[in-house]
């Protein structure tokens, strides 16, 4: 598959559990790029931790489901998908400032037997 498209289409649906969504990775000819799990990590409220805790930002944890990525595109791959989907979950009162993107065990490490252990 080719890289990923500058401006990816990010689809949203709830799932039924709570603060996950589910999210396909498309381009304006719904090629599908990849699906994603997404959960957002929200920061307590203030007042709910003690005085001395450190400040935290908003985050969005994403679980690479399934994506047609090589060590080649892994780049390109988060930094296009972190992008839109920052951009689609952001609202007045959330506005995430980064992702952690966490991926099933990718193919190519298994193509470098080194990587293996017997």
């Amino acid at each position: 598959m080719s890289l990923i498209p500058a401006k990816p289409i990010i689809k949203i649906t709830k799932t039924l559990y709570f603060n996950t969504f589910r999210c396909l990775v498309t381009d304006e000819e719904q090629n599908i790029y990849g699906t994603l799990k997404v959960i957002p990590g929200l920061p307590l409220n203030r007042s709910e931790v003690p005085d001395d805790a450190p400040e935290v930002s908003p985050f969005l944890l994403i679980l690479v489901e399934d994506a047609d990525v090589t060590k080649d595109t892994l780049l390109d791959f988060e930094e296009k998908v972190s992008r839109a989907v920052m951009d689609r979950f952001k609202t007045d009162d959330f506005r995430p400032l980064h992702c952690q993107f966490f991926y099933p065990s990718p193919a190519f490490i298994f193509e470098n037997t080194e990587s293996i252990k017997n």
